[in-house]
């Protein structure tokens, strides 16, 4: 039974931060200018929520039992909190860190999975979201180095 537990708390887990993820970067898609970077935080967002449905796929092959409640209780209050937040990093700072902690998250569920397809699949995400962690890093350099030269004329 406390198998099942662990197991259902880390799918949950993996779920809120999935969607957390997936709202980010809406959210930072939203607020961009240029097209290179709101067609890459779109598709990112389009990504997470194909996995967040995987996810919800892999839990009902689980055969275990959890009430409907179980898929509508998410963090909606830090969900909510988290969009009316002003924010002081950059979008691809809160990208990068929405990325590994969802990563860490998949992790945790891989250890308590044994389904081998799950797995599998578990696999495919964090390879996937590793993949987008590096196009992350490196948009966020690109626009590191944008502002600072914008910041630089400025003072001069």
């Amino acid at each position: 039974m406390s198998r099942n537990k662990d197991l259902l708390e880390a799918y949950q887990l993996a779920l809120n931060k999935c969607r957390k993820a997936k709202l980010s970067y809406l959210k930072s898609a939203d607020k961009q200018h240029l097209p290179e970077y709101k067609r890459f935080f779109n598709l990112q967002a389009t990504v997470r929520n194909r996995i967040y449905n995987d996810l919800i796929t892999m839990l009902n092959g689980t055969q275990l039992s959890f009430g409907t409640s179980f898929l509508e209780n998410h963090d909606r209050e830090d969900i909510m909190i988290a969009t009316l937040l002003t924010e002081k990093k950059n979008a691809f700072s809160k990208a990068i860190e929405s990325d590994e902690s969802l990563i860490e998250q998949l992790i945790q569920l891989l250890d308590v999975e044994e389904n081998l397809d799950a797995q599998n699949q578990l696999m495919r995400f964090i390879d996937k979201l590793k993949n987008s962690l590096s196009t992350n890093r490196n948009f966020e350099k690109e626009t590191f180095s944008i502002s600072e030269k914008k910041s630089k004329l400025i003072l001069f």
